[in-house]
């Protein structure tokens, strides 16, 4: 992994390095600490953050992040009042890919982990499948990848697998819990995320053939 100090991390993304740390702290940007207890980030990350992050605006909140993909998807949201969802639907309008991708990075906390082989189908099954994990071949032209757990969960939910599962902290790891600050009904009932989460989420990969995947199925949704 080619690393990067914070303070070229927060050049690079016209940040702070107190912003830096809180990507770090919420999953956001890979990191580990040297032996002389210093943070560095893995350079690839930050290169693939800067290309999704605008310099307008801010994210929106958790329920209207959720509300724009849960619309992009075709579903209902019972969330938002009727005014508030009028509204969301003619920012969707307006807006590009990048554009989404950087107002609903506040969905979830990211964490990656390192995950004996053995223990991951039932890892998978603990968690609503979303990025690689979940991608159709027909629609994102790409195989769903078996070889690493990708899914949602609450906080409670991700301490209990952590522990159980004996996950170590890992930012190339082959299994990423997303928790998800997401109102009961994007959580209940579901095994495989609706479309637009899982495009959203391929978009922030750090591999070139998922985000790319993920921005173009943005696009078709937005049109």
């Amino acid at each position: 992994m080619t690393q990067m100090a914070t303070s070229a991390a927060a050049e690079r993304l016209g940040v702070s390095q107190r912003q830096v740390q809180r990507l770090i702290e919420t999953g956001r940007l890979p990191a580990t600490r040297t032996a002389g207890d210093v943070w560095v980030v893995d350079a690839l990350a930050v290169n693939a953050l800067a290309r999704t992050r605008p310099e307008r605006g801010r994210p929106w909140s958790p329920t209207t992040a959720w509300a724009a993909l849960w619309r992009l998807s075709g579903l209902d949201v019972d969330w938002l009042d009727r005014r508030t969802a009028r509204r969301l639907d003619d920012r969707l309008a307006s807006i590009d890919a990048e554009e989404l991708v950087h107002a609903a990075r506040r969905r979830a906390s990211v964490r990656r982990y390192r995950a004996s082989e053995s223990f991951l189908a039932e890892l998978d099954a603990s968690v609503i499948r979303t990025g690689a994990r979940a991608t159709e071949p027909s629609r994102f032209a790409l195989d769903r990848d078996l070889s690493r757990v990708d899914g949602y969960c609450t906080s409670e939910v991700a301490a209990r697998l952590v522990r159980d599962f004996h996950l170590a902290e890992d930012p190339r790891g082959n299994a990423t819990l997303r928790v998800a600050a997401a109102p009961s009904s994007v959580m209940e009932g579901r095994d495989t995320m609706p479309v637009a989460v899982i495009a959203a989420d391929l978009a922030e990969s750090l591999e070139v053939r998922e985000r790319s995947a993920g921005f173009r199925v943005l696009e078709e949704l937005l049109r």
